[in-house]
């Protein structure tokens, strides 16, 4: 007998029992002493649409304060799942984990976010995470134990007495796995209690991706100044890393900018822009002088080591460590200087990178090899998680109501504390990277505007041609021989779904029909909402790109379609609601149809088009109705 979750949710859950023919859901706790002194508790509520929220409780019922080591709660009979079942396991990492879709008899992935699971196209199982407030879940599935959540429980204490809530868990079905997705963003928002983001137009230029750490004053004064010479309509200017003498003395500018950046700053203003700026916010360097002053603001090992990463990166020697964020010392240091930067400086947009290593998962992927089997902060009873939020609290503080992108970061625990996030990994102005980085943002659309704002990285357009061999920085930053046609589906995709659009190539250098790419993308509004209408064809690999997005700006509703492939496209679109009246492309030629609310284009190999719907139709009517057919250059 297969039971639905609202079925199962209103009979009953029976916790750490013997066998039993019912559905269940078992939580194990495993503590460092061994005790079974830790009994569970679990609640559930409805949400909108028959959703469920799972609340879990833990309570120690003990004499002694007891260490939670690890968690693992079973979903056994929660959903149907045959062979023939297909599993989409949500991204939650930037750049690292895309969403990613397994078979039922493939290797199976794990999602520190949702797990949906595709019963024929017509049925949808969702489970999903709405809240990293002090552990870290993962989400899996196994045909030997089915659906689990595992969390490592970093030795939390929990005192005689004393009840700790685990992270809130959802529940859904849906006949529509748009609607289920969609609703996942807006139930993470109900929990972290974020109002719906506004979409910002942002549009300007930053550092990062020509120069990397490698620019001057110069560097900065004269591709400002190439913005307004080259009619691109801008708002923003970013100066991202580099900047500082040394990472972590965020008041100490480098020599290269000798009138320092409140020059730079006023600059910015003085031509119109808002100015905007980059730090490492969850990491110091070991030559800096705030590690000399107080080197116990930093994580230890097992030995009461500094914990460091050693890195050569070109003519930079790195010595990465890391802040510790329980130190109420260092909330306050990082708080102030993000204060002064704003209040003084004048910047008012706020990148803030590498907020992944405020995880003890990411700090291990690096220094387990090296012999690193501990980490510890001054306040031991403080999870990574909970060191995470209130590092990025005291962030928020300083930063108040200006602009505070999240980089390089678990989404989780940034969720109600940052206004844009990094949906994608680092651009670089090759096709490999374009399609990767759209398989990332375009995957995580459910929460543009519920959640956050999605960023999906910098515009870069350029080849060798645009750029001079002795600036551009790695050699992941060469242009090489990327086609016009190649950038401008990196540019297509931006201007519409990207969400923050930020040129990053040398303006100077740059031919006149790059910048007509750079141009004519800011002419675009950035969508709303977008949605990827083929997802469930894709998302098998990191190039696995989708070819049909669909979105919706205050101009209206877009269809912009991508052949990532060398070979041509065939693209048959049907379902078309009737209100639609014409489609017209980026030279505001109509395409016509069959009168039977049909269309078929063909795009050749690497290539792009802009579709304008127009018509009393909306954005849902279409995501809803319209279906596609691809085929040729496809596989």
């Amino acid at each position: 007998m297969k039971f639905s979750i609202a079925t199962f949710l209103s009979i009953l859950f029976i916790l750490n029992t013997a066998c039993s023919s019912e559905p269940k859901v078992t939580v194990s706790i495993e503590t460092c002493s061994g005790s079974d002194a830790i009994s569970t508790e679990i609640n559930t509520s409805e949400l909108e649409n028959g959703a469920q929220l799972l609340s879990i409780s833990f309570i120690n019922k003990g004499t002694q304060t007891e260490h939670i080591k690890n968690i693992r709660i079973n979903f056994s009979s929660l959903i149907a799942i045959d062979s023939l079942s297909t599993f989409l396991y949500g991204g939650h990492d930037m750049g690292r984990t895309p969403i990613q879709i397994r078979k039922y008899d493939e290797e199976q992935l794990f999602s520190g976010a949702f797990l949906v699971v595709n019963n024929d196209n017509t049925n949808f199982s969702k489970i999903g995470l709405l809240s990293w407030n002090i552990f870290r879940p993962y989400i899996s599935f196994s045909k030997e134990d089915g659906i689990s959540m595992n969390a490592d429980g970093e030795n939390k204490p929990i005192a005689p007495g004393e009840t700790i809530e685990f992270e809130k868990i959802v529940l859904e079905e849906s006949d529509s796995w748009q609607d289920i997705l969609f609703s996942y963003g807006e139930q993470v928002a109900g929990i972290q209690e974020i109002e719906a983001r506004k979409i910002i137009q942002f549009k300007g230029w930053s550092t990062w991706d020509y120069y990397g750490r490698d620019y001057n004053d110069l560097d900065i004064y004269n591709n400002i100044d190439q913005l307004e010479l080259s009619g691109i309509d801008a708002n923003l200017v970013q100066i991202d890393g580099g900047w500082w003498t040394a990472r972590g003395d965020y008041l100490s500018v480098k020599e290269d900018l000798p009138d320092g950046m409140k020059a730079i700053s006023e600059y910015i203003q003085s031509k119109g822009y808002l100015p905007g700026i980059h730090l490492d916010g969850f990491r110091s360097d070991k030559a800096a002088e705030i590690y000399r002053e107080h080197p116990d603001w930093f994580l230890t090992d097992q030995n009461g080591e500094t914990i460091c990463q050693e890195k050569q990166k070109g003519n930079y020697f790195m010595q990465y460590i890391y802040f510790d964020y329980s130190n109420p010392d260092v909330r306050n240091y990082i708080k102030d200087i993000l204060t002064k930067i704003r209040e003084e400086w004048g910047f008012r947009y706020f990148k803030i990178d590498f907020i992944r290593y405020g995880s003890i998962d990411d700090i291990f992927n690096i220094h387990a090899k090296e012999g690193v089997t501990e980490i510890h902060a001054i306040d031991p009873s403080m999870t990574s998680m909970e060191r995470t939020r209130a590092g990025l609290m005291a962030m928020r503080e300083g930063i108040d109501d200006a602009f505070f992108l999240g980089c390089s970061s678990i989404f989780g625990p940034t969720f109600g504390l940052v206004d844009g996030l990094r949906t994608g990994g680092d651009i670089s102005p090759v096709m490999e990277s374009y399609r990767t980085r759209c398989l990332q943002n375009g995957g995580n659309f459910f929460l543009n505007r519920s959640v956050v704002q999605n960023d999906a990285d910098y515009l870069v357009v350029r080849n060798r041609y645009d750029e001079d061999p002795a600036d551009a920085r790695g050699n992941n930053k060469f242009g090489g021989a990327t086609s016009l046609a190649e950038a401008k589906m990196w540019a297509d995709y931006v201007s519409l779904f990207g969400g923050i659009k930020i040129a990053s190539d040398n303006l100077i250098l740059l031919r006149e029909e790059r910048k007509e790419l750079v141009r004519n993308a800011f002419s675009y509004k950035t969508c709303e909402r977008f949605i990827p209408l083929d997802l469930w064809d894709h998302a098998r690999d990191k190039e696995d790109a989708f070819n049909i997005m669909l979105g919706e700006n205050e101009d209206g509703v877009y269809l912009v379609l991508f052949n990532w492939e060398e070979g041509p496209l065939e693209i048959s679109l049907s379902g078309l609601p009737d209100q639609i009246d014409t489609m017209t492309d980026e030279e505001n030629e109509p395409l016509g149809n069959d009168g039977k609310g049909r269309i078929t284009l063909t795009l050749a190999g690497h290539t792009s088009k802009i579709l304008k719907i127009n018509g009393e139709v909306s954005f849902d009517q279409c995501r809803k109705s319209i279906k596609h057919t691809l085929t040729a250059g496809y596989h």
